[in-house]
C-alpha cells in the first residue's frame, strides 16, 4: 500500500497500464481529465459513477461535455444522489482510494490524499462497494439524456436565489425505502421490560406479531397504515432499550374486521385492552435473542432527529434540541422517517444474514386469528 499525496495523474496512469476494465466514482467529472484517460486507455470496458445534480453542471464542478465524451467512446455512466467517495478501480489488481475528484481541481490544484492498494482484500472491498452503487438503478446515461439537460441548464443559465435545477440521479434511500410508510410498532410497557438474552421466538408466541399489531382502545384507528407499509416490531427491554426483531407487510386497517374476536381474545386475555389491529402478512422474526437484535438506541444516537418522521418535520418548523426518545413516551408506535427507515432496513438486513428467521413451518403452526386472512 502506498499514500498518495501528490503526482495523481502519474500514479492515475501508472495504474492504467494493461487495465481493461476501468471503474470510477467520483462525484464531479472533468474535461481535462476525461482527455488524459481517453488519451491513454488501451482497454475494454469504462464504468463511472458521479452525480447527475444539474446545479454541479450549471456551477462548473462538474463537465457534462465530459460525461458526453465518455458516453461517445462507449463508457457506461450511472448517477447517485449525494455521492461523496471518490474511488478509482483497476480490474481486481489495484485500488485508488482517495479524497480527489477526476477533475483538474483533485488531480492537480487542490490538496487530497489517498491510498493506492494492491492488498486483494482492499480491492476486493472496493468492487463491493462500486457493485453495490451500480445496482441502484439499471438507467445508463445516453447523449440524449445529455443533450436534454444541457437544453435545461442553457435555459436556467442565471442561477437565482431559492431555484435549484434538478439532480436526476437515484437516492439510495429511495431506492430501498421506495414510496411506502415504515413504521415501529412496540410490545412491552415501561414496568415490564424483557431481559435481553429473551428469545425472540417467545415474544412472536406470546404476542401473535405474526398476523396483527395491537392498539389500544382510546387512541381512535390507525389509519395512516396504507396497504403494503412496512411495519417492524420492537420489544422494550432492560436499559431504557427497544430490541427490533420482526417485520411485516401491514394491511390497511378495516374498522369491522380488524377488531380482536371473542376467540382471540380466549387465546390471549390481555387482547381486551388491546384490541385494535393492523393486521399484518410476510412476517420475518430474527431467530435469537433481544440483545442481538438492532436497537432503537443506535438509531437515534446515530440519526437524532432524522430518525422520525415528526421529530424531523419538527426541525423544518425550527424547533431545536430535538430529543428523539421524548417522542417513544407513551406511544404505541412511531412512524420513521425515509432516513430512518433506510437505516432500520438495513440493520435488520444484516441481523438475518447473521442470526436467520424463526423458520416459517414455526410461525404457520401459530394461531392465526379470526377471521383468518388469506
Amino acid at each position: 500500500m502506498e499514500i498518495i499525496k501528490d503526482k495523481w495523474l502519474y500514479n492515475f496512469v501508472k495504474e492504467l497500464q494493461n487495465t481493461q476494465d476501468l471503474k470510477i466514482i467520483s462525484p464531479f467529472i472533468g474535461d481535462n481529465m476525461v482527455a488524459h484517460l481517453l488519451k491513454n486507455w488501451t482497454g475494454n470496458n469504462i464504468q463511472v459513477i458521479t452525480r447527475f445534480n444539474l446545479n454541479d453542471f450549471r456551477s462548473g464542478v462538474s463537465s457534462l461535455n465530459a460525461l458526453k465524451k465518455l458516453v461517445s467512446y462507449g463508457a457506461e455512466i450511472k448517477g447517485v444522489k449525494g455521492l461523496h467517495s471518490k474511488a478509482y478501480l483497476f480490474d481486481q489488481k489495484s485500488t485508488i482510494i482517495t479524497s480527489a475528484n477526476f477533475t483538474n481541481g483533485g488531480f492537480f490544484n487542490n490538496h487530497e490524499l489517498g491510498i493506492q492498494t494492491d492488498d486483494q482484500q482492499h480491492v476486493f472491498e472496493t468492487q463491493n462497494y462500486f457493485e453495490k452503487l451500480w445496482k441502484l438503478d439499471n438507467y445508463i446515461l445516453d447523449i440524449q439524456e445529455i443533450d436534454k439537460w444541457q437544453t435545461e441548464i442553457d435555459s436556467n443559465k442565471i442561477k437565482v436565489v431559492g431555484t435549484n435545477l434538478m439532480d436526476y440521479g437515484i437516492s439510495p434511500i429511495k431506492k430501498v425505502v421506495g414510496s411506502k410508510n415504515y413504521f415501529i410498532k412496540f410490545y412491552g410497557k415501561g414496568n415490564n421490560r424483557a431481559s435481553w438474552d429473551k428469545d425472540v421466538i417467545d415474544e412472536v408466541t406470546r404476542a401473535h406479531c405474526h398476523f396483527a399489531v395491537t392498539f389500544p382502545t382510546g387512541l381512535g384507528r390507525p389509519i395512516r397504515y396504507n396497504e403494503g407499509d412496512v411495519v417492524y416490531m420492537a420489544r422494550m427491554i432492560h436499559n431504557e432499550e427497544y430490541a427490533i426483531f420482526g417485520r411485516a407487510i401491514a394491511r390497511k386497517h378495516n374498522r369491522l374486521r380488524d377488531v380482536a374476536s371473542p376467540e382471540d381474545i380466549a387465546k390471549i386475555d390481555w387482547k381486551v385492552d388491546y384490541p385494535i389491529y393492523i393486521r399484518v402478512h410476510s412476517g420475518e422474526f430474527l431467530n435469537t435473542t433481544f440483545g442481538n437484535c438492532p436497537k432503537m438506541g443506535a438509531l437515534m444516537t446515530e440519526l437524532g432527529y432524522e430518525c422520525f418522521k415528526g421529530t424531523k418535520n419538527s426541525y423544518k418548523r425550527g424547533k431545536e434540541n430535538i430529543n428523539p426518545r421524548l417522542s417513544l413516551m407513551r406511544k404505541p408506535d412511531i412512524w420513521l422517517s425515509e432516513e430512518g427507515a433506510y437505516w432500520v432496513e438495513q440493520k435488520f438486513q444484516h441481523a438475518k444474514k447473521i442470526y436467520n428467521l424463526i423458520d416459517q413451518s414455526y410461525i404457520d403452526s401459530l394461531y392465526q386469528g379470526t377471521p383468518l386472512i388469506v
